[in-house]
């Protein structure tokens, strides 16, 4: 079985992955593990009707962005470190389309058998005006999700 295991920087997302190795993981599966990351709002000004770029502010965010995707690879990497005989893959790189999206996506691509994703538990309120990434996995994969709440 080919699995998808969409994770962030957070401690549900790093629950989701550790429940799954613990729970249903079966010797021969594959797991990708997978990551879109947001491109980085880089800073533009107005200035006496022309559009200015500052340089340094835009190399800034761009290393922010690099050095998050780095973090990222490196956590989960050393995750990794706990299932040796796992045959694994991180596909952690920046995208312009949303999160969920993404993820979807990624999975189709890999043609996985299962979504594994994390829920931050937002509030109705909250999940109707921001949207959920979760909630977009669940609607939109053509293939089960698993989502593992906080």
């Amino acid at each position: 079985m080919k699995v998808f295991i969409a994770v962030d920087n957070s401690a549900i997302a790093e629950k989701a992955f550790e429940w799954y190795f613990t729970n249903i993981h079966k010797e021969g599966n594959e797991v990708i593990i997978g990551h879109a990351a947001e491109p980085p709002h880089l800073p533009t000004y107005v200035l006496a009707g022309e559009v200015a770029y500052p340089v340094e502010e835009m190399k800034a965010e761009a290393s922010k962005a690099k050095a998050k995707i780095h973090e990222l690879k490196q956590k989960f990497t050393n995750m990794m470190e706990n299932h040796k005989d796992v045959s694994y893959k991180l596909d952690i790189h920046i995208n312009d389309l949303s999160p969920g999206e993404a993820v979807v996506k990624m999975a189709d691509k890999e043609k996985c058998d299962i979504i594994i994703t994390g829920s931050r538990g937002l509030g109705v309120v909250r999940r109707t005006i921001l949207g959920s990434v979760s909630g977009y996995i669940v609607h939109h994969a053509h293939v089960p999700v698993l989502v593992c709440h906080k």
